[in-house]
């Protein structure tokens, strides 16, 4: 009697094309037409995290047993002054990555709090605030930052060259302007919560 296998990591086009019993151009399609979710490696290829898989047999009615544990759980902390903005980037971000775990606020004291309490993955962090600014924040948090394996992105809206300079010498992973296309700094997060996951998660996108 065979042992039921319980996923955990992302699945290959081939992998699931076996669980699904159907060929790969059929899973290429499901992923064209937008009815399974997927993301590309930094190579090209195609992967499907468990979760989504699931969420798509459900949803398709298909009655094929299958276990997962859910690694997608992705922490993000934002702090920004400008509510708003940050409740935009918060919709932004959850509608393109689903699986990420938003919390935003608009005080930087409180932001040192949830970081402690949270130790977000990826904390975007804007650098104009009232009461502590972003470079105090990046100033306390250079020790913490490796402990927490924390990625940080700053967000501005006065990035000039002596500005970038200034950041540059901070413990920030990278800094988009906040005038940039949304889209951009979508993919800038993307790509900063990947880079984490691959230090967690040896496989995660390979």
């Amino acid at each position: 009697m065979s042992s039921r296998v319980t996923y955990r990591k992302p699945l290959g086009v081939g992998q699931v094309a076996s669980i699904c019993t159907v060929s790969k151009k059929t899973v290429l399609n499901w992923i064209y037409e937008g009815a399974l979710k997927a993301f590309t490696t930094y190579g090209g290829h195609y992967r499907v995290w468990p979760v989504n898989l699931k969420k798509f047999l459900d949803a398709s009615g298909m009655d094929i047993p299958f276990e997962y544990i859910d690694e997608t759980s992705t922490n993000v902390l934002i702090i920004d002054d400008e509510k708003p903005y940050a409740q935009m980037l918060k919709s932004v971000i959850s509608a393109e990555l689903p699986s990420v775990e938003i919390t935003t606020t608009d005080d930087g004291f409180e932001g040192l709090l949830l970081i402690g309490e949270k130790k977000p993955h990826l904390l975007i962090l804007d650098v104009k605030m009232p009461k502590i600014d972003g470079f105090r924040i990046l100033e306390l948090l250079k020790s913490r930052k490796s402990q927490y394996n924390m990625k940080i992105m700053v967000i501005s809206g006065f990035l000039n060259p002596d500005f970038k300079e200034e950041l540059s010498k901070t413990c920030a992973d990278a800094v988009v302007d906040k005038v940039s296309d949304i889209s951009e700094l979508v993919k800038a997060v993307a790509t900063l919560i990947r880079s984490d996951a691959m230090s967690l998660h040896e496989e995660l996108v390979r």
